[in-house]
């Protein structure tokens, strides 16, 4: 955690700051992003088409990924693991995470815990389920033993509506998803639940209010690891906030303590967002690098990674 945890912190404090409009001092650092490149010529065993990622173990060495079409599945939408033994190798081919995790409907968008224990997902049509899709944990004595069979979070977390794409804190006491449950501000909405123990019951889960969210969709959230910074973005398929690029775009907000409440989000701007949907903002295990995705009008996916790039006055 100790290399990804130094750009980031000064991403949250100053980073994008000078970069999107926050009052920071010109003195300090601020980042911004290089020009993104197309993962198929980065990691070309990823099919944009249909698979896209989703979280980075601390370490670097773990890849969570999301496919529909990948032979081998349980079902639909499966979730896969990608692995290397350093952080300059290359990436080994995916594995399934098997028929305990994975279930015969969608199992999508994962989340690694940093002891890299415990891996969230939102999963559709589960048996004992509270809606269409919810919000799970399956667990792992160590590294190298198997998942277990997942758990439900419960009505603290889950509702009758959908509730998925969940996130966890690197110190793992909050965890933010988007719902569509009833009392929102428009169509998905970014929630937040808490627990005062590792592993503590969740309680006090909040709407992030009209400051973050929109009357529009607010999607795909993605914490960094000292918690003061939020990425998120619009969906493909829902009313997109105003003020963006074209399409669906990446959003950030930020608090000065986790104490404190979020900022008005700020948009990523150009060269990361551009006339297409640019949803699923992720960063890498060691900062210096987002990952997303673009989907056109016609529907066809592509994958990105752009350097952050620190700029200094």
């Amino acid at each position: 955690m100790k290399a990804f945890r130094v750009p980031l912190l000064a991403m949250s404090l100053v980073g994008f700051g000078l970069l999107l409009g926050f009052n920071t001092p010109a003195t300090r650092a601020g980042f911004t992003f290089g020009p993104p490149v197309n993962l198929r010529s980065v990691i070309p065993i990823l099919r944009p088409a249909n698979e896209s990622i989703n979280s980075f173990s601390a370490d670097g060495l773990e890849m969570y990924i999301v496919s529909d079409r990948r032979p081998g599945g349980s079902g639909n939408y499966d979730i896969w693991v990608l692995r290397r033994g350093s952080t300059g190798e290359n990436w080994g081919p995916p594995e399934n995470l098997g028929p305990v995790v994975n279930s015969s409907k969608d199992d999508s968008m994962p989340c690694i815990s940093s002891d890299g224990l415990t891996l969230y997902f939102g999963s559709k049509d589960r048996p004992g389920g509270y809606g269409k899709d919810d919000v799970y944990a399956t667990t792992r004595a160590t590294r190298n033993s198997p998942w277990t069979t997942p758990v439900n979070l419960g009505p603290e977390v889950n509702s009758s509506s959908d509730d998925g794409v969940p996130w966890i804190s690197a110190d793992g006491s909050e965890l933010y998803f988007q719902s569509w449950r009833p009392g929102g501000y428009g169509n998905a909405d970014l929630y937040v639940t808490r627990r005062s123990t590792p592993n503590g019951a969740w309680t006090d889960t909040m709407n992030l209010g009209p400051l973050v969210n929109s009357a529009y969709d607010d999607s795909d959230a993605c914490l960094s690891p000292d918690g003061l910074v939020l990425f998120f973005s619009g969906t493909y398929f829902g009313p997109v906030r105003p003020g963006g690029n074209g399409g669906a775009d990446m959003w950030m907000t930020r608090r000065a303590s986790r104490s404190d409440p979020w900022q008005p989000p700020v948009n990523l701007g150009a060269p990361v967002n551009g006339p297409l949907h640019d949803i699923i903002p992720r960063i890498s295990w060691d900062g210096s690098t987002l990952y997303f995705c673009t989907n056109d009008q016609a529907g066809k996916w592509e994958n990105w990674q752009a350097p952050i790039l620190p700029v200094v006055n």
